[in-house]
């Protein structure tokens, strides 16, 4: 977490993590959300008063927010953030990973309408769940949250794992779902950190034309590759490696034999009968 940055944090419930953060980072721009109606989030010991003391710090708290309707809330309409947050996402009670892959899924295809051009989303999860190679003990990935297979959904990368820092945010008290008293194991958390992918841009192509048997013929190579096919390193004058190497062992085959190089120019394209009439050239200067 840095400072001068616009975050949004959604699924809080007694809003004790983004009361830390705005303690911790003054000049962050935060935007606290919850899935509970005031009434409701107000009943969970401590809100109020993290409630008020994200409002004095200068932060925004917001209710009655579902983060995977991110676009259908009217007060986040038209906004970017720089990070989007949420802890330890879960569907309540007993639901199993495909419920919470589904909630994983639909958080990431949400938030990311929100999320500036080189924005991050941090996703905390119990250790064991993403089905990362960083859980410890990993678990199978069937019965895993598949986290980075959800994020792919919405064309997020993952670009770094770390042990969630809960000494950092120490009035952090972790609640379970919609608030309830039993809360999630955070002390060998995991935050997942997920960027935009790349887009993906075709390479680029140079077309070549060569006289194969009589006949021109144009053809296709990529254009990054263009330096290396026609570098001329054999070429008179030439310091290159290859060129060294081929003089030094051209002056030791002199000493003991008559050597004679030819200076045919090889196509990048050959026939089959090309590439036996070269074969029967080689052996020929090797005999004699």
């Amino acid at each position: 977490m840095c400072s001068s940055r616009t975050i949004l944090l959604v699924g809080e419930g007694n809003f004790s993590f983004s009361a830390s953060v705005s303690q911790l980072y003054s000049e962050t721009n935060i935007t606290a959300t919850c899935l509970q109606h005031q009434d409701e989030a107000l009943r969970h010991e401590g809100s109020a008063t993290n409630i008020q003391s994200i409002q004095d710090s200068g932060g925004e708290v917001l209710f009655g927010v579902d983060c995977t309707k991110l676009a259908q809330c009217a007060s986040l309409k038209g906004r970017v953030f720089d990070r989007v947050v949420f802890n330890f996402p879960h569907c309540g009670r007993k639901s199993g990973v495909k419920k919470n892959r589904e909630l994983l899924k639909n958080f990431f295809l949400s938030c990311v309408q929100l999320l500036s051009e080189d924005g991050e989303i941090h996703v905390s999860l119990c250790n064991g769940q993403g089905g990362t190679p960083a859980d410890h003990p990993k678990r199978e990935w069937h019965n895993s949250w598949q986290v980075t297979a959800m994020a792919a959904e919405a064309h997020l990368i993952l670009s770094h794992v770390r042990p969630f820092e809960s000494d950092k945010y120490q009035s952090y008290k972790c609640t379970g779902y919609r608030s309830q008293d039993k809360g999630f194991h955070v002390e060998k958390g995991l935050l997942h950190v997920f960027t935009r992918s790349l887009p993906f841009s075709p390479a680029q192509t140079l077309q070549v034309e060569e006289a194969v048997e009589g006949h021109r013929v144009e053809y296709n190579i990529p254009a990054e590759l263009s330096d290396y096919m026609f570098r001329g390193f054999l070429c008179s004058g030439s310091i290159h490696p290859v060129r060294l190497v081929q003089d030094f062992l051209l002056k030791g085959l002199a000493d003991k034999w008559s050597v004679s190089m030819t200076k045919e120019t090889v196509p990048f394209l050959l026939t089959a009968k090309r590439l036996q009439r070269l074969a029967l050239t080689s052996k020929a200067h090797t005999a004699t």
